[in-house]
């Protein structure tokens, strides 16, 4: 694995520029799979980008799950790119989602209607549009050429590169790996199962062509092998017993435990709280509980040896349910490495550090609902 071929995307701002350019300099194909796609500013430049390289000849698949409807309506904008019309249960998942999470949203009614740019894309003779199948694909990566993949937790919609509608700034990553041998290594995974490379591995979750859920046994050994440290950056993190126990090993041993999750979650966010409360009381303050100003989207796990980030969040859907893709990098002091462990201590000095379990309080009718409808 070269430093030149691995790139560290540490946020939206960064990310999506590449990903367009990448996008609008293809030669042969591109292939997106991606959980959300919002009809706001970066989801209409980004299907500018495909419709750039549909006109040059192109060939395009546009992989959009229909499970993410469900968020695409709930929050922001209110507007998909492509589910303009939702079922009736849909509507009444999207009702209570915007009922307990009401300030994720604009105030003002929105109509969400089929657009020219959406027109061109499913009538193009080169873009295959899949958006109608509920997969319960969390995942997300392109594929352009087979030369270059991008994999990570960014979605397409404009929070991924700012603020969402209550100024919450995001921090996301996504990985540009430049190489047909990743490509092919990543086919290959979701194909058979199998890992090709060395000193870097793909996780999945997957139902089909076969079915494997491999990421919580993932997470759980980058916990249990940890020997002096273990980083641990989640977006949504459920107080899961085998996960807490683990952690709360981990300490016992003498690792060094540092967790960052954000102080308000845009979804979840009493779940997380309770977690975290729960790890400050059994580890009576010993492990390092950081709250961050951002809306950390980040789905991040460092030990000694290894990096992992992707789209895996730590809750029962994310190990169950749904179909996820991370990339678990061995530690060698490489260029990638460092950019890792520089943003990670960037978010950890950004953040406060809350030292009694006492100070982090929660809504637990809140945390218990929150395992049911997300």
């Amino acid at each position: 694995m070269s430093e030149q071929n691995m790139t560290l995307l540490v946020n939206g701002k960064i990310a999506f520029p590449e990903i367009i350019q990448c996008i609008e300099n293809a030669k042969v194909s591109v292939e997106i799979n991606m959980f959300i796609w919002r009809d706001d500013n970066i989801g209409n430049r980004m299907a500018e980008a495909v419709l750039v390289a549909a006109d040059n000849g192109v060939k395009i698949i546009l992989s959009v799950d229909r499970y993410g409807v469900v968020l695409e309506k709930s929050e922001e904008v209110k507007k998909s790119f492509f589910h303009k019309k939702q079922s009736l249960s849909e509507k009444i998942k999207i009702n209570i989602l915007k009922c307990l999470y009401p300030k994720n949203c604009i105030r003002e009614k929105v109509k969400d209607e089929y657009t020219e740019i959406y027109t061109r894309i499913i009538n193009h003779q080169n873009i295959e549009v899949r958006a109608n199948e509920y997969k319960n694909d969390h995942s997300k990566y392109y594929i352009i050429d087979d030369e270059i993949l991008f994999l990570g937790g960014i979605n397409i919609e404009d929070k991924e590169r700012d603020c969402d509608v209550n100024g919450r700034v995001y921090g996301d990553y996504m990985v540009k790996l430049y190489g047909s041998e990743y490509v092919k290594a990543l086919r290959n995974k979701l194909n058979t199962g199998e890992n090709s490379l060395e000193e870097m591995f793909y996780g999945i979750n997957i139902k089909a062509p076969f079915r494997l859920f491999e990421m919580e046994q993932l997470y759980l050994e980058m916990i249990s092998k940890a020997k002096s440290e273990l980083y641990i950056t989640m977006a949504y993190f459920a107080p899961i017993k085998k996960f807490v126990k683990a952690i709360i090993e981990a300490q016992r041993r003498g690792v060094h435990v540092i967790i960052i999750i954000p102080e308000c979650a845009n979804f979840q966010n009493d779940s997380n709280r309770r977690t975290v409360r729960k790890l400050l009381k059994k580890s009576n303050g010993q492990i390092e509980i950081y709250l961050s100003p951002k809306m950390l989207h980040t789905k991040l796990i460092m030990n000694d040896d290894y990096i992992s980030l992707g789209s895996t969040n730590i809750n029962p859907n994310a190990f169950s349910r749904l179909n996820e893709l991370n990339l678990f990098v061995k530690k060698t002091n490489s260029e990638f490495e460092r950019e890792v462990i520089d943003s990670v201590y960037n978010n950890r000095k950004e953040s406060r550090r809350v030292f009694l379990y006492k100070d982090i309080s929660y809504n637990c009718l809140m945390a218990f609902f929150e395992r049911f409808v997300i």
